[in-house]
């Protein structure tokens, strides 16, 4: 039977040659066409579920199209302006990194905040609106439990009170006013077609910015800076295992190994620290959110010019945050009467927060300082919000919050604030309520010190700048051309008693609200010491000499990892410290591992292909997570499981009472049960050295018994062989089932999500090594979000940098990734501190900002 026609391959479309067939199809097309356009009338206007109206986000003149048009920058080279006062020049580099150079303050501020809203204005506002509670204005009721704990722990409240300090700074409100200037002149610019992909996809609108939401911002980080306080869960966990094995496997970590000012003993005349009891609180179950499971940690190191191969000092800095797209940061150069900094800034905040300038630079790291206590309140009178502290009554203030929801009724919520703080949390059941002080509540001028450092030129103007700085506690690091270098723990921090702030604190005793503040030279800090190197990577800060109590969250390897290496090398090099901030040395590894393999008999396995095959590949490794490698997959795996096996009895909710009732090991509630919010060991933070300790020394330990065995008591061996058992089975799977690629790479599976988990908008995972326990601190989720190193001398500053991501937030743009491959390659940007307006390289353009003509 003959084909009633044929396509002819060398035809575009493969175009019919029978007629017939040619006007069927142009019938089909267009009925199927006018099917199409009714459906899209009809729907062009309403939204399915989270989508937005399809009309209106494909329509090829105002919807998505339009963001992938790259007008990107160079369309438009000159902008006139009423809000100016005189002349400005911005040069762009070929990274999109604009270099402003303007003529006063105000100017340098005002563009600052267009330039910053103009590639990432939805990156600022989500954030803001995230600090604030609204996210439910976005996306809807899946966002209300968010907002709601927003609200609970007064975010809002505590950049309202943030405001009444700056407002007393006039340098302070130019700089915030005029950045804000900035961003509304932006936004005023757009029409819907213009808007950032986003509120297209999410079918909203910009609003205006205020001063309040880059005091909300500065909240925000603090908020993620200090979210592993761990006084509910320890609570919990004191009264089930009881003091002698609460605080074997929870020890306070205020005196760990390498800590970054060491001997540091300052003069406490009148300062002395707090020695008596505190009362803890007794009851429970409050409803509350989940702990996040990473510590948000960094590096930074300056090395005097004493230890470096061409004299000058070395400053390096790497944050580690969740890493996002677009960029948490954003690369900057400011330029102005007294000031020429480079650096990056958060979007949102005016001014340079991780930088240099010709004459210093200075880096940040988490402090990792438990600055949050939670408080008991009962409420003696329901209605009028009465309640004791002492034998004195006080009332709680009422906020009437209300969130808006999209898509359904606006929802009510009444956060009761007492002589310590908002009401966070409440326990349904007993009426008893959490009562939240945190630092970050109090009036501060955050903003000030990084105005001053972003113009210091020495060690006395640094110190100066440290002075306004309050919450979260950071480790700040500095160096400058007169090779000077230095190290600083600042914040605010309170004198307190040995564990106070380490359990939920029972509100109702008198003393708690007179409180006292370590002085800021009292902090821990180092200048110019003998050793030629200051660093810090969220480990403590002081040893046993220094006099004050204080706990929190801290890093065990990475901290040792660094210091490791800058004492052994008496001359580095910039390659050198990149080679360190890159390093994949897994100090975990080197300890445990041998402990691991000494009591793996090899004769006893029972999966044998695979347990042999893991077992050969950690044969010789030498203990660097690179992405090719995969002897760290099997050791990760294994590390894992046999946590998993140690830490078992924190698996569960509901404990068995007989079972460790016979055991004797831990005191149990007088039911026999606890529903509790506790975190087992592996989890905190990273508390493997109690693991490493019970492996090396106790290996006999009851807590080497399985929870779930009935019948028999197992010891440390038996653990190590049942979990490597279960490693090989796992090994085993992604060499069968998963391509086999078990490199390291693969298995660790980085991907860099965009900020609403939008994964069209979302990197591929990327093969890039790193460990949280190697200086290289990459995860799947977290790691460097910034990596700067920068050479001081007489001659001005050489820096490199890069960022995971680039400096648009247009998905549609090439600048949304550009620098993302070079920085899961371990490459580096050089970074250029222009010093006038005509320093202009190929590839780059100039931008000039007029002030309107009068």
């Amino acid at each position: 039977m003959q084909l009633p026609y044929r396509f002819n391959n060398d035809l575009k479309f493969g175009k019919a040659e029978n007629p017939n067939f040619e006007v069927g199809m142009k019938l089909l097309k267009l009925l199927l066409g006018l099917l199409l356009c009714t459906a899209l009338i009809y729907l062009g206007n309403t939204r399915l579920g989270s989508l937005p109206p399809i009309m209106k986000f494909v329509d090829p003149y105002h919807g998505f199209w339009q963001n992938a048009v790259l007008k990107d920058h160079q369309s438009v080279d000159n902008f006139t302006f009423g809000q100016l006062s005189n002349e400005s020049h911005v040069v762009m580099d070929d990274r999109g990194v604009p270099h402003i150079f303007a003529s006063n303050n105000h100017d340098l501020y005002f563009l600052q905040g267009y330039l910053t809203a103009r590639d990432r204005l939805w990156q600022m506002e989500f954030q803001t609106h995230a600090a604030a509670g609204r996210i439910s204005e976005i996306v809807g009721k899946k966002a209300l439990a968010f907002d709601l704990e927003q609200r609970r722990i007064g975010m809002v409240w505590a950049a309202e009170r943030a405001m009444e300090m700056m407002k007393e700074d006039s340098l302070c409100m130019e700089e915030l006013t005029a950045y804000a200037d900035g961003i509304n002149t932006y936004i005023r610019s757009l029409q819907p077609e213009d808007y950032p992909l986003e509120y297209k996809l999410l079918n909203y609108a910009p609003e205006e910015w205020t001063v309040l939401k880059s005091a909300l911002l500065l909240k925000y980080m603090a908020k993620m800076l200090n979210d592993t306080e761990r006084d509910r869960p320890n609570t919990e966990a004191l009264k089930l295992l009881g003091a002698e094995m609460f605080f074997k496997l929870f020890p306070d970590q205020q005196y760990l190994d390498d800590p970054i000012v060491p001997g540091f003993e300052p003069d406490t005349s009148g300062f002395a620290s707090e020695t008596e009891t505190v009362g803890m609180a007794t009851e429970s179950d409050w409803e509350m959110t989940s702990i996040q499971p990473h510590f948000v940690g960094s590096n930074n190191w300056a090395v005097s010019g004493n230890r470096t191969e061409t004299g000058s000092p070395i400053l390096c800095n790497d944050p580690h945050l969740k890493l996002s797209l677009p960029s948490i940061w954003y690369e900057i150069q400011l330029h102005a009467p007294n000031i020429n900094c480079y650096g990056v800034s958060l979007p949102g905040s005016p001014g340079i927060t991780i930088g240099f300038n010709d004459s210093i630079a200075w880096g940040v790291t988490n402090a990792g300082r438990d600055v949050k206590d939670y408080y008991t309140i009962r409420f003696d009178d329901e209605k009028t919000h009465t309640y004791h502290i002492g034998d004195r009554e006080y009332t709680a203030e009422p906020r009437i919050e209300t969130l808006k929801v999209r898509g359904q009724a606006d929802v009510i919520d009444t956060v009761l604030y007492t002589a310590y703080g908002p009401i966070a949390y409440t326990n349904k059941e007993t009426g008893e309520n959490l009562a939240l002080r945190w630092f970050a509540h109090d009036p501060s001028d955050e903003l000030m010190c990084f105005y001053e450092l972003n113009r210091a030129k020495n060690y006395n103007d640094y110190e100066k700048a440290l002075s306004h700085y309050s919450c979260p506690g950071q480790n700040f690091v500095f160096a400058d051309a007169h090779n000077d270098i230095a190290i600083w723990q600042q914040g605010k921090f309170k004198i307190k008693p040995k564990n106070y702030g380490r359990f939920v604190l029972n509100g109702n005793e008198m003393g708690h609200l007179n409180e006292r503040f370590i002085p800021q030279e009292q902090n821990p800090h180092m200048h110019n010491p003998e050793r030629g190197f200051v660093s810090s990577a969220n480990q403590p800060a002081t040893d046993s000499e220094y006099p004050y109590y204080y706990s929190g969250v801290y890093e065990e390897f990475r901290n040792r990892t660094i210091n490791r290496f800058l004492r052994s090398d008496s001359s580095v090099s910039v390659q050198d410290m990149m080679d360190l901030q890159l390093s994949n040395y897994n100090l975990l590894a080197e300890e445990a591992l041998p402990l691991m393999l000494a009591l793996l008999d090899t004769s006893e396995f029972q999966y044998k292909e695979y347990e042999t095959l893991a077992w050969n590949e950690l044969q010789g490794w030498d203990y660097r997570n690179d992405k090719g490698l995969i002897a760290p997959t099997v050791f990760e795996i294994w590390w894992d499981e046999f946590n998993n096996l140690v830490w078992d009895e924190f698996n569960s909710k509901d404990w068995d009472q007989d079972k460790y009732y016979r055991d004797s090991w831990m005191e149990l509630s007088e039911t026999g049960k606890a529903k509790v919010d506790m975190r087992d060991p592996r989890y905190v933070y990273p508390m493997a050295k109690v693991t490493l300790d019970l492996l090396k020394n106790d290996p006999e330990n009851i807590i080497f018994d399985h929870h779930s065995s009935n019948n028999s008591r197992e010891d440390a061996k038996q653990m190590i062989h049942d979990s490597f058992y279960w490693t090989a089975m796992k090994f085993g799977d992604i060499i069968k089932y998963k391509f086999n690629r078990p490199h390291w790479g693969h298995y660790q599976g980085t991907r860099i999500q965009h900020l609403a988990r939008l994964d069209a908008l979302s990197s591929k995972k990327l093969f890039v090594g790193g460990n949280e326990n190697a200086p290289n601190a990459t995860t799947s989720t977290h790691g460097p979000s910034w990596r700067m190193i920068v050479q001081l001398s007489e001659n001005g500053p050489t820096a490199y940098g890069v960022i995971p991501g680039g400096q648009s937030g247009n998905p549609g743009s090439p600048l949304y990734r550009s620098s993302l491959q070079k920085w899961a390659d371990g490459e580096y940007n050089q970074l250029h501190l222009l010093h006038s307006a005509d320093e202009v390289e190929e590839g780059w353009h100039t931008l000039t900002f007029k002030p309107t003509a009068e």
